[in-house]
């Protein structure tokens, strides 16, 4: 099921990402001494299209090391919060 990239922005902006524009939207997550990480992704800034599609949001989901697609929706649904998150980084190793 394609999202708004609004709501990906408005959410990813929320959880400790910083966005960074050019061709493309990238996203970096902070952590919590405020240096960027390891954890990105990035959104096309095409004006035409305002939807992430289910493609990229399963390449999405990788990059951000979530384990399933329905698991990174529920981040960007705001049932997982920033301290959450970030702990689930760090028991999985990757921050």
């Amino acid at each position: 099921m394609p999202i708004k990239q609004r709501e990906f922005s408005k959410a990813a902006l929320k959880k400790g990402f910083v966005a960074v524009k050019s061709d493309h939207c990238y996203f970096y997550l902070k952590d919590a001494n405020d240096e960027i990480t390891n954890v990105r992704t990035k959104i096309g800034q095409h004006g035409s299209m305002k939807d992430i599609s289910d493609d990229l949001l399963s390449v999405m989901y990788k990059q951000l090391h979530f384990e399933s697609k329905n698991e990174m929706m529920r981040f960007i649904d705001c049932t997982k919060n920033y301290e959450e998150y970030l702990a689930y980084l760090k028991a999985h190793g990757v921050v």
